[in-house]
C-alpha cells in the first residue's frame, strides 16, 4: 500500500497519528481525506530510520 504523511491530526486503525506522521493508505482512503494527508516522498523513511539508529548509535557510546 502507498504511503503518505498526514498533515493534521488523524484517527487511524484506533490510533492518532500526527502531523508528520507516515501512515499506510489506499489511493480511494487518501482522495477522500484530500488535504489532510500528501504522498510521502520516498527515502524519507529510510533516511529518518537511519537518523534514528545513529542518535541510538550514541546514546549507547556515551
Amino acid at each position: 500500500m502507498p504511503k503518505y504523511t498526514a498533515e493534521s491530526y488523524l484517527s487511524h486503525k484506533g490510533k492518532i497519528v500526527k502531523p508528520g506522521e507516515e501512515l499506510e493508505l489506499t489511493a480511494k482512503q487518501a482522495a477522500f481525506l484530500k488535504e489532510k494527508v500528501s504522498e510521502a516522498k520516498k527515502g524519507a523513511a529510510k533516511s529518518s530510520a537511519n537518523a534514528d539508529a545513529k542518535k541510538e548509535e550514541q546514546k549507547e557510546t556515551k
